[in-house]
């Protein structure tokens, strides 16, 4: 088969998974009516992820309506480590982020060039121009653990820096978190196609966050939970890759 027939093919699926998207209504910003007591339960009943490995449809969309989707695989480790890699119609990595802890490496294949600096740092890195299409996911990378976590894990992790109300609505189809940074920042989060998994615990399949920059969505395709990933996982180790420092900006 030869690349052309391969790129119709690829093109043909993100066509399809974005007619699939259109059932679910948009999420938009302003108030929510749902149920908070309800709302606060069903996200208790969250799988306590340790880790999760997996490969998922990331889609993207700014407020000023440049848009883009790609397939990515992941590997979490809430709090503190995540890898994501966007991948080619060919399965290759075009690009990689690492978080560990306080730092973050952003990479990118085409230009052998890596991105290195602090987590709080990570905002300016978007706003330069080579890098401005990714503004919009910049909050959604930096408080991903809020994805996935319950109230009381929040309450440990962002406790001293948000304040958070949990909804459900659609009569029980979406999980809301609404995230009110001390800093002036919101964070809508929605889960949508939940699975009750063995132990009576939920996993959404589908995530979607809304920030001012604008809308990120995550559709897992395939996942693992499993107790603990490799540590190589998260150890940066791209060969013949520049190095920049984000102090240089």
């Amino acid at each position: 088969m030869n690349v052309k027939v391969y790129k119709l093919i690829y093109v043909f699926f993100l066509l399809l998974l974005g007619l699939t998207a259109c059932s679910r209504p948009p999420l938009e910003p302003g108030s929510l009516v749902g149920d908070a007591a309800d709302g606060r339960a069903a996200w208790m009943r969250m799988v306590e992820l340790e880790s999760l490995k997996g490969t998922a449809i990331l889609s993207w969309k700014a407020t000023d309506g440049r848009k883009g989707k790609h397939k990515v695989r992941l590997f979490l480790e809430p709090p503190e480590h995540l890898k994501i890699q966007w991948l080619t119609p060919w399965g290759s990595v075009a690009g990689q982020l690492l978080m560990v802890a306080d730092q973050f490496w952003f990479s990118d294949s085409r230009q052998r060039l890596t991105w290195h600096g602090q987590t709080a740092d990570f905002n300016s890195l978007f706003e330069q121009k080579e890098n401005l299409d990714w503004a919009v996911a910049s909050q959604f990378f930096r408080y991903w653990p809020l994805l996935f976590s319950s109230p009381e894990e929040d309450d440990g992790t962002f406790g001293n820096q948000a304040s958070i109300d949990y909804l459900v609505t659609d009569e029980g189809r979406y999980l809301n978190k609404i995230v009110r940074f001390k800093n002036g920042d919101e964070m809508h989060v929605r889960l949508d196609d939940l699975e009750t998994l063995a132990d009576n615990r939920l996993m959404a399949h589908n995530i979607e966050a809304l920030s001012r920059s604008g809308r990120i969505g995550l559709s897992l395709r395939q996942f693992t939970l499993q107790k603990e990933l490799a540590p190589e996982n998260f150890i940066y180790n791209l060969k013949n890759f520049k190095i920049r420092e984000c102090s240089a900006y």
